[in-house]
């Protein structure tokens, strides 16, 4: 009887702490505001670039639309040890477009990850004062750039970007609807932290910071050896090492739609490796992460206690709803600031599998081997 007293009263301080941090994450969104600077500084495009063949004819039309003045945009394209016809195409594009250059590289040092080197590689080459980084996959609009920087001003360092994953085309599946509305979730948490001064993630697909911050922090440093975090990890670096202050472009001019997994093994390999990084946070951050976990390893540890003892179904349902409910609050309001999908009819179908993910996805990342 004891032991179950200190099992509720624990769940419920654990339910109560996430609540209140979703309800506080929520009245960040409110605080975001909109692009106010009109002026244009030099910009660097980086794309890290490992067998994306079959991606770039689509992301150089959306690169070579930028509503941007081209004497202040210049675009680096690296090969980064690709085995298909990368090389030879970036090699095409940059004889054809002065604002493109290509950078080849064919060999990665040992236990470096491979993309932070191609990035790094990337910025030493860079010009422009500010570093913008998409993917192979990636398919900015045309006030991409526009739109994104115009969040810098002399006090902001870092811009975050919204990088929804397409739901349209071939990905135009139930499944990937599901994966668009995780990804989404984890783009209202990033955007919602910024309108709080406490930013928490970000994503590399949509990411700009000042070259000279790069420079001052010595690029990605100890992180250099996790595979994964050439955005997050970045992010928390100029944040622990300097003052530097970040905004959040929620206008969807700035948004950069991406390819999803193609199929769950591959959501799962990329899951592992996003979350294995997780160990690296700095202290600041870890609060927010064991609360996240342990209100959903108590939930899951509660449901499975209620397959064996019905006479607790009444608390898990309840403790269920006061969950989804906190959840339906955030992402109700950062839908207005960063979607025009109607995501969150799907959220039934993925509140139950979503506990089971967060709870062990974390566990396999710390077992398994991590892969690109």
């Amino acid at each position: 009887m004891f032991e179950a007293m200190i099992w509720t009263v624990t769940g419920g301080v654990l339910l109560l702490g996430y609540a209140a941090l979703l309800l506080w994450l929520r009245g960040g969104l409110q605080r975001l505001g909109k692009p106010t600077l009109p002026a244009m500084p030099t910009v660097s495009v980086i794309v890290s670039l490992h067998n994306e063949a079959g991606n770039l004819p689509a992301l150089m039309r959306c690169l070579n639309a930028q509503d941007y003045p081209a004497d202040r945009l210049t675009i680096l394209l690296v090969n980064d040890r690709s085995t298909d016809n990368t090389a030879a195409m970036i090699d095409e594009y940059a004889g054809t477009h002065a604002q493109i250059d290509a950078i080849h590289i064919k060999e990665t040092p040992t236990a470096h990850s491979p993309k932070k080197h191609a990035i790094a590689t990337a910025i030493d080459h860079a010009e422009g004062n500010i570093i913008v980084t998409t993917d192979g996959d990636g398919l900015p609009g045309p006030q991409w750039i526009r739109t994104l920087v115009a969040k810098f001003s002399p006090e902001v360092d870092v811009v975050l970007g919204y990088a929804p994953y397409r739901s349209d085309g071939i990905f135009n599946t139930l499944f990937h609807r599901l994966l668009a509305l995780e990804y989404f979730s984890l783009g209202a948490v990033a955007a919602a932290a910024v309108g709080r001064d406490f930013p928490l993630t970000s994503n590399g697909v949509n990411f700009a910071y000042r070259r000279s911050l790069f420079q001052s922090v010595n690029g990605f440093g100890e992180t250099l050896t996790e595979l994964s975090g050439d955005d997050d990890l970045l992010l928390h670096r100029f944040l622990t090492l300097t003052d530097a202050k970040v905004a959040f472009a929620a206008d969807s001019m700035a948004a950069v739609p991406n390819a999803p997994p193609a199929n769950l093994k591959r959501f799962i390999r990329q899951r592992i490796r996003f979350s294995s990084k997780h160990a690296a946070y700095p202290a600041r951050v870890m609060p927010v992460l064991f609360l996240v976990y342990f209100t959903h390893l108590w939930t899951v540890i509660s449901l499975i206690a209620a397959l064996f003892l019905p006479s607790l179904w009444p608390q898990t349902a309840l403790i269920l709803f006061f969950k989804m409910a906190c959840e339906i609050l955030l992402l109700t309001q950062a839908q207005q600031l960063l979607e025009s999908r109607s995501l969150l009819k799907y959220y039934p179908l993925a509140a139950l599998p979503h506990l089971f993910y967060v709870v062990f996805i974390p566990v396999l990342a710390q077992l398994l081997p991590k892969r690109w």
